[in-house]
């Protein structure tokens, strides 16, 4: 007789008896206590959460109705120009005043007039976009190349100018200067995916390019810089330019980061009706290319990320040389059912945060199984997923060579 040695411990709100996986969390799909890793304490809500979820609850029933892949023209679209336009002319009045004081020929204001167009020059200088991790050449990697451009092509999406690649959990993209386009994979992240979840996420990222929105413009994109640029500026745990010339007494320095903070989330918030409907459309396109397994899978891999550090730190302490990513993957397939639960019902209770770009990740789900695509429009012939999994092998070594120095180093 073969006895049960699965260990189980007591709920301590309900009484319901919890399976212990060693290493993972434990915690009561009865009534969700200690789900998300300590135990959840009520939090009061914002007055302003109801409207925000009538608004965010409206715009789901409109698409589960149908997908409009249009982008209607709002009147959130006018408040987001009126806020960039205010920031640019606040910023702009810094250089007024300057002026002013260089003409009243006082040395003291003479001196203060310095200082501000310091300031100005700090905040409204333009600025290089830091690559977020390298660039790969066309030539080098083909393969990869060839699979976003075939997905875009289905999308009427042009070329990608950049493909960058990088050590984060992540997939995004970046509008660079002139025009140019890029998509930026973290092979972390990739190295997690099946061949259609890869076909998903580069998809979802294709749609986004497909369908220009307010957050791209030049008007509105300057304005999030200078924003940024003022928070590096005057942030109190910082030491910028303010904290030495400017405003010295903190209490000042205080209320003016209390104002950008403010500027900047109403700003966010004139642009997330706009942000939610496009990553709907893109969830959609996705689902329609790879299969709506394949997307449903994929969001919830993107919440395996702590998996994948814990996996990265324990084979960075080793002195031998161990397959990082193959050991991720292996640690993916061994990942216990009741941590998947986990995962799935961490979903299903997140709601829109007040300044996420994302739709509650339980309407995106929601959304997908209301427009279900069971056979993939997209999948690579098996010679070419063979090749397309060599290139990606030796993007694999290249990233594990840097990942594991960068920890080794740190440590």
């Amino acid at each position: 007789m073969i006895l049960d040695q699965t260990e189980y411990e007591k709920c301590l709100e309900c009484g319901h008896q919890m399976k212990v996986n060693p290493g993972y969390i434990t915690w009561c799909e009865k009534c969700n206590w200690n789900i998300d890793g300590e135990e959840r304490k009520p939090v009061e809500e914002p007055l302003h959460k109801g409207l925000n979820k009538k608004s965010t609850d409206r715009l789901f029933e409109e698409f589960k109705y149908s997908v409009d892949r249009r982008l209607p023209f709002s009147k959130q679209r006018i408040y987001t120009y009126l806020l960039a336009i205010i920031v640019h002319g606040s910023t702009f009045a810094i250089l007024g005043m300057a002026i002013f004081f260089y003409s009243t020929h006082s040395s003291w204001l003479f001196i203060l007039a310095n200082v501000l167009v310091l300031l100005w020059i700090t905040i409204i200088l333009p600025y290089r976009k830091r690559l977020p991790g390298r660039a790969i050449r066309r030539d080098e990697f083909p393969e990869l190349y060839g699979m976003v451009d075939e997905i875009g092509d289905r999308m009427n999406v042009p070329p990608v100018d950049m493909i960058i690649l990088n050590e984060e959990y992540d997939a995004y993209i970046l509008h660079l200067k002139r025009n140019k386009r890029a998509i930026v994979f973290g092979v972390p992240f990739l190295a997690a995916l099946t061949m259609q979840e890869k076909i998903a996420v580069i998809s979802q990222q294709m749609s986004h390019f497909a369908h220009p929105n307010i957050s791209n413009s030049l008007l509105v994109e300057r304005a999030r810089h200078v924003l940024n640029s003022w928070y590096d500026t005057v942030d109190p745990q910082g030491s910028g330019l303010l904290y030495w010339v400017v405003f010295p007494l903190i209490i000042l320095r205080l209320l003016l980061f209390a104002i950008i903070s403010s500027i900047y989330a109403l700003l966010i918030k004139s642009m997330r009706q706009e942000m939610h409907r496009l990553f709907y459309i893109a969830d959609h396109e996705a689902s329609e290319t790879a299969g709506s397994e394949a997307v449903l899978s994929l969001f919830l891999k993107f919440e395996m990320e702590g998996l994948f550090f814990l996996t990265a730190e324990q084979v960075a302490e080793y002195q031998y040389n161990k397959e990082l990513y193959d050991e991720f993957r292996n640690r993916i397939a061994a990942v216990p059912s009741q941590e998947i639960l986990r995962l799935q019902r961490l979903q299903e209770m997140r709601y829109a945060e007040n300044r996420s770009y994302h739709p509650p990740m339980k309407n995106r789900i929601d959304l997908i199984r209301e427009h279900w695509a069971i056979v993939p429009a997209y999948r690579p012939d098996p010679a070419r997923e063979r090749r397309f999994n060599k290139e990606f092998r030796d993007l694999e070594q290249r990233s594990q060579r840097i990942l594991l120095n960068d920890l080794r180093g740190a440590g």
